[in-house]
């Protein structure tokens, strides 16, 4: 019923909406002046919206832009000018690794010739005209190249990888020292970009962070423009290697018949794995001996070899280690050793009574470690070069043998002075020519043969004087053993020290020195000395004066001194082979073994070498010129330059007229087998933020370069300097606009 009632209301009003709709309304006609009116009014509201819609839309333009500018954006542009699709000329260095461990093998192929690759690639990508120069860290300096042509063949000839270990830090000195030349050699031109471009592997090894500050420094003194520097990484970022890292043998002078014991480290990077290394002892009848080894992931393990030393003539001898199953970095895998067995060393001593040098033969013998060969000062001296050194135990008058023996010191030579009891005074002062250039002290007209018997009974004196051991005497290497027996505190003679009641003095000599006083005054000034000093010949020959005597003590006759007293004191063995160890040197010091890179000098014979004898050298890479060393005169020892000991190996030296052999080893440092890399920081710090760049073999390295040179230009004042051009134009428009026409 009610919806009824509903369209019933609502039908009755569609009459009226149908009346609204349809109604008619009269037709309006304008008068054709008013009609031309009408449409200029239309049009000139069409121009006056259009402008203010111009204004509208500049002006908010100008906002826009505004906004934008304090948001500081930035666009791609070009660092320092360096620009590799162009035709500017750019000064660049290229600094290529050539470490052993760039000898690291990828894909079969090597990092050095990674690294040549990626060099050459560089290089074709620079302008014709530019200027470059290729560094090696392993060779010093370096040089601007003659042409691109030339750095090209430079970097083709660095075919394998040097045994010396220079970090390419080392080089980034060269490359500063040639930019600040490099405006001078292109005189009337524009200063080039420049760019330091390093290729390496990014090993530990290969950087030197303690050198950046004095890097940073030369670097602040290269002219404008700034330089660009570039780190290329061709290394391996999880690489896998097996090494042998250290080989140790203490001393490496062995007396005879005993066992050779040698100890190696074995170092390995990535997973454990198990190797087996082989010992091959070169000389003698040529011992192997094979074992094998676990050694842990990115750790290390000892193998120990021996063999029976009764095999073993004395001389030289070489050990080859090796790894059985080679692997990825070949450098590791062999490390070389030399050692000696030694029979005991011979020291001549001369003397005027055959009897004064029994105690001192006899404490010789006991210790076996020299063999001291006793003849008569007025005897023909035999060829004094085959012996470690030369003694004159109370030799009455040596003014005879002066001369030979400064030829002798002069060469090398050891000689020990001991005044006797009765000596001719005058053979022991600086009177002739050779006595000058042998004595380091020259005895007085009056000696200090004191009768302490005389003394008063509280004067210490009459117990005899012991040496004066304080810190400056315990300073020279004579009396270094000292230190190490005052701390054991357990060491006879130095509990009851040895004294001498009667001793000769001696005035130091021009080139003399005094090793050790006598402490016989409470006043430094009149101290006497005990041992005096003198070297000779390049300082390797020296002459040590003693002045007490060292004869055999008479029963019945005076007494000089206690130092052969044999209780209570182990003095009288320790004494003379103390003297001895000093002039000749402590086996244990011996040192055969180096590594790449190092200058060695190699000591030759005792005794006159003539001028313009041949030395013989070899070993690996030795060959032609090389091979032979011509000697100077009175040279006492050959030293190999870094140049020349840049490769790993066995290498030997020989005088054939002299009948004489040495040698030694040459090994890469133990460095070149960690793989791990240096933190980017340490290099960045350096070189600039972000500039080492790890490549890959799928990367260009144009595509990378483009990356790294096209950094961002900041937009901020281009976009001030706009918005004040269209408040400028934006002023004019306006003008224009609402002038009254």
């Amino acid at each position: 019923m009610h919806a009824i009632l509903i369209a019933t209301v609502a039908l009755v009003g569609l009459p009226v909406l149908l009346h609204l709709i349809m109604k008619q309304e009269p037709k309006r006609l304008l008068f054709p002046a008013i009609r031309f009116l009408e449409k200029r009014r239309k049009v000139n509201q069409r121009k006056m919206r259009l402008r203010h819609l111009l204004l509208l839309l500049l002006r908010m333009l100008i906002i826009g832009l505004f906004g934008l500018a304090l948001f500081q954006p930035t666009i791609a542009g070009s660092l320092g000018g360096l620009n590799f699709a162009g035709e500017q000329p750019v000064a660049a260095v290229f600094i290529v690794d050539t470490s052993p461990s760039m000898g690291y093998l990828s894909n079969s192929r090597m990092r050095l010739e990674e690294a040549k690759r990626r060099a050459l690639e560089l290089l074709d990508d620079l302008p014709g005209s530019s200027k470059v120069a290729v560094l090696d860290p392993a060779e010093p300096g370096g040089t601007w190249e003659l042409s691109v042509a030339d750095a090209r063949k430079k970097l083709e000839e660095l075919k394998d990888p040097k045994g010396t270990a220079v970090p390419v830090s080392a080089a980034l000195a060269a490359a500063h020292q040639l930019f600040r030349t490099v405006d001078q050699e292109t005189e009337g031109q524009e200063p080039m970009p420049r760019l330091v471009a390093v290729f390496s592997d990014r090993a530990t090894a290969c950087w030197d962070a303690s050198r950046s500050e004095d890097l940073k420094k030369l670097r602040e003194t290269i002219p404008q423009p700034p330089v660009a520097h570039l780190f290329l990484d061709v290394g391996i970022d999880q690489p896998a290697n097996v090494g042998i890292t250290a080989v140790e043998m203490k001393p490496q002078i062995l007396p005879k018949d005993t066992p050779v014991v040698l100890n190696a480290t074995i170092s390995a990077a990535g997973e454990a794995v198990e190797s087996r290394v082989v010992c091959k002892l070169l000389t003698g009848e040529n011992m192997v001996e094979k074992k094998l080894v676990k050694v842990p992931g990115g750790g290390s393990a000892g193998v120990s070899f021996t063999f029976d030393g009764r095999r073993l003539k004395p001389g030289l001898h070489q050990i080859e280690l090796s790894l059985e199953t080679p692997d990825n970095l070949e450098a590791d895998n062999v490390r070389y050793f030399t050692f000696k067995v030694a029979e005991p060393r011979k020291i001549l001593t001369l003397v005027s009574d055959l009897a004064d040098a029994d105690f001192w033969q006899l404490a010789h013998t006991s210790q076996g470690e020299f063999a001291c060969e006793v003849r008569k000062a007025t005897d023909e001296l035999p060829l004094l070069r085959d012996y470690e050194a030369v003694c004159l135990l109370s030799v009455t008058d040596p003014t005879p043998l002066w001369p030979k023996l400064q030829t002798y010191v002069e060469t090398g030579g050891q000689l020990l002075i001991m005044p006797g009891t009765a000596p001719k005074q005058d053979a022991y002062r600086t009177k002739t020519e050779a006595a000058a250039r042998i004595l380091p002290g020259s005895l007085k007209e009056q000696n200090a043969e004191i009768d302490y018997g005389t003394l008063p009974a509280t004067d210490k004196r009459r117990e005899g004087v012991p040496w004066l051991l304080d810190d400056a005497a315990l300073r020279h290497p004579m009396l270094a053993p000292f230190r190490e027996w005052k701390l054991k505190g357990n060491i006879d003679f130095l509990q009851n020290p040895r004294r001498a009641w009667q001793f000769w003095d001696f005035e130091p000599a021009p080139g003399g020195s005094v090793v050790v006083l006598y402490n016989d005054s409470d006043d430094p000034k009149l101290r006497h000395p005990a041992v005096l000093e003198r070297s000779l010949g390049n300082q390797r020959g020296r002459v040590l004066l003693l002045t007490t005597p060292m004869d055999t003590p008479i029963e019945g006759g005076k007494t000089w001194n206690n130092y052969w007293q044999l209780s209570e004191s182990s003095w009288y063995v320790v004494f003379p082979n103390l003297l001895m160890r000093y002039l000749c040197g402590d086996p244990t010091d011996a040192n055969f073994n180096f590594l790449t890179g190092q200058p060695v000098a190699v000591p030759l014979p005792k005794g006159d070498v003539k001028k313009g004898t041949k030395l013989q050298l070899e070993g690996r890479g030795i060959s032609g010129r090389d091979a032979e060393i011509e000697l100077g005169e009175g040279q006492t020892e050959v030293r190999l330059p870094p140049n020349r000991t840049a490769l790993p190996g066995l290498f030997a030296v020989s005088l054939e007229a002299a009948k004489w052999r040495d040698g030694f080893s040459l090994n890469i440092p133990a460095d070149e087998s960690n793989l791990a890399k240096v933190p980017e920081d340490a290099i960045e710090s350096l070189m600039g933020p972000k500039s080492v760049v790890p490549l890959s073999r799928d990367v260009k390295l144009r595509e990378v370069l483009t990356t790294k040179f096209n950094q961002p230009i900041d937009l901020f004042p281009w976009l001030l300097i706009g918005v004040l051009l269209l408040l400028c134009f934006e002023g004019l428009l306006a003008n224009r606009f609402y002038r009254k026409p």
